[in-house]
C-alpha cells in the first residue's frame, strides 16, 4: 500500500545516448583509446529480456553480480535489481537497488521474506530496531528506450541517479551471469568458471567481449556553444557535498575509483580527499547534525571539449537548483553552469515511503512519451525549453 508523506514529488529526468550495447570485437590504440568493431549481437532489448527473467527466480540479495566484500577487504558498493519490467511498446522500466556503505543520509531499509523476496514494507534509518531481513539502500530508477537507444534516469529526492553503477550491474550480469545460448561458454577450472563469447556462425572463435555504455545527451546545437566555453574559460568551480562519518573512510574506494578513469577518476579522487580533510578536522557539531557538508573547489583550467563532455557525464547526477554544479568562468566573470547544456525534463508523482514500481514509473513517462522521445534524435533545431511536468495519481 503506498503511503503518502507530501502532495508532490518532482522527478528530474536526464537523458543518456547508448553508445554500446552488444557483442565487440575491441582493441586498445597506444593512447588507451578503445575502438570497437560492429556489433555481432546481443541488442538491448535481448539483455534486458534476459535480465527481467534472470531476476524473476532470484532471491533480491542474488541480484547483484559482484561480492559484497572488495579486494580491499571493505564493503562494496552494492547493486541489486528491484524489478525489471518490458512493456507492450518495447521500452524497459527498471528499478535498482543501491547501498553505499559511505552514503546512509535518506537510507531505507527494504524488509525480506523468509525466501529473501521483497515485501514492499519499509523501515527509516531511525528505526529503532533492525535485523538481517532488512536490505538497506535508495532507489535507482531508469526508463530505457530500446528503439531511440536511450536511458532515461529519473532522480527523485528520496532516490539517486548512478549511471556508472547501472552499467556496471548490466556488465557484469551478461559477463558473468546470464546465459545466452550459442553466444556464451563456461569451462570450470579447479578456482573459477571462464565465461567466454562467440557467435553462432562462428562458435569456434571465443574473441569477442560484452559492452554497454552510455553517455549523458547533449543538445547537438550546443556543440559550438560548448566550444566557445573551452576557448573563454579562465577557471571552473567545482561544487558537491562530501560525508563526514566514521566508515566513509574505511570503504572501498580504491577498488571504485580504479574502475573509472579520466575526470571520472578525478573527480571522485579530489572529493574524497576533501572528505578525508573535513572528517578529520570539522567531525560531527552535533547529534541532529545530516553529515552533509558543501565543498567548493576553484580550478584554474582551460577544459578542452572532451574534457567538458565528460564533466557532462560526471555531473549526470546533479540535480537542478542542487548545491552540486560546475560553473565555467570567463575573464569577465561571467558564469555558465554545465546543467544547461543538459537535456532535462521533469515529471510528477504522488510521494511514497516505499520505492515506486515499474508500472507507476512507465504510467507518468508514457504520458509525455512523445514530447520526450524526439530528444534523442540528432535535429539541429532543437533548443532548450523549460522543464515540463507529466503526471501520475
Amino acid at each position: 500500500m503506498i503511503k503518502l508523506k507530501r502532495e508532490h514529488n518532482y522527478g528530474y529526468l536526464n537523458f543518456f545516448e547508448i553508445e554500446r550495447s552488444g557483442l565487440y570485437k575491441l582493441q586498445r590504440r597506444i593512447s588507451g583509446e578503445e575502438i570497437a568493431s560492429r556489433t555481432y549481437g546481443l541488442d538491448t532489448a535481448e539483455v534486458f529480456r534476459s535480465l527481467q527473467t534472470w531476476i524473476a527466480g532470484r532471491a533480491l540479495k542474488e541480484t547483484c553480480p559482484w561480492p559484497s566484500i572488495g579486494d580491499s577487504e571493505t564493503e562494496s558498493i552494492m547493486c541489486y535489481c528491484r524489478e525489471i519490467k518490458e512493456f507492450p511498446n518495447g521500452d524497459f522500466m527498471v528499478v535498482l537497488w543501491k547501498y553505499d556503505p559511505a552514503d546512509k543520509k535518506g537510507f531505507r531499509g527494504l524488509e525480506l521474506d523468509a525466501q529473501g523476496n521483497a515485501t514492499g514494507n519499509y523501515i527509516t534509518n531511525g528505526a529503532s530496531s533492525t535485523g538481517e531481513n532488512y536490505l538497506w539502500g535508495h532507489p535507482c530508477y531508469y526508463w530505457v528506450v530500446t528503439e531511440k537507444s536511450m536511458v532515461v534516469s529519473i532522480k527523485f529526492d528520496d532516490s539517486k541517479c548512478d549511471s556508472d553503477l547501472m552499467q556496471k550491474w548490466v556488465n557484469q550480469c551478461v559477463r558473468f551471469r546470464l546465459r545466452f545460448p550459442d553466444y556464451n561458454s563456461r569451462s570450470t577450472g579447479e578456482q573459477e568458471t571462464r565465461i567466454t563469447f562467440s557467435t553462432p556462425m562462428h562458435p569456434e572463435t571465443y574473441d569477442l567481449l560484452y559492452r554497454f555504455k552510455t553517455n549523458v545527451k547533449i543538445f547537438k546545437t550546443t556543440e559550438e556553444h560548448l566550444q566557445q566555453i573551452c576557448e573563454t574559460t579562465k577557471f571552473m568551480l567545482l561544487r558537491n557535498e562530501v560525508i563526514v562519518s566514521d566508515g566513509a573512510k574505511d570503504t572501498e574506494m580504491k577498488a571504485e575509483i580504479s574502475a573509472l578513469d579520466g575526470l571520472d577518476q578525478a573527480n571522485v579522487q579530489i572529493f574524497s580527499y576533501f572528505q578525508g580533510l573535513i572528517e578529520k578536522f570539522f567531525p560531527k557539531a552535533n547529534a541532529d547534525d545530516d553529515n552533509i557538508r558543501k565543498v567548493e573547489i576553484k580550478l584554474e583550467a582551460t577544459p578542452s571539449l572532451e574534457q567538458i563532455k565528460e564533466l557532462m557525464n560526471y555531473s549526470s547526477g546533479f540535480i537542478e537548483g542542487g548545491w552540486a554544479d560546475i560553473i565555467f568562468f570567463d575573464e569577465f566573470d561571467k558564469g555558465t553552469s554545465i546543467k544547461t547544456h543538459r537535456i532535462v525534463e521533469r515529471v510528477v508523482l504522488p510521494p511514497t515511503l516505499e520505492s515506486y514500481t515499474c508500472d507507476q514509473l512507465f504510467q507518468v513517462l508514457s504520458d509525455a512519451r512523445s514530447n520526450y522521445t524526439p530528444l534523442a534524435d540528432n535535429q539541429t533545431d532543437l533548443t532548450l525549453r523549460d522543464p515540463q511536468a507529466g503526471t501520475g495519481q
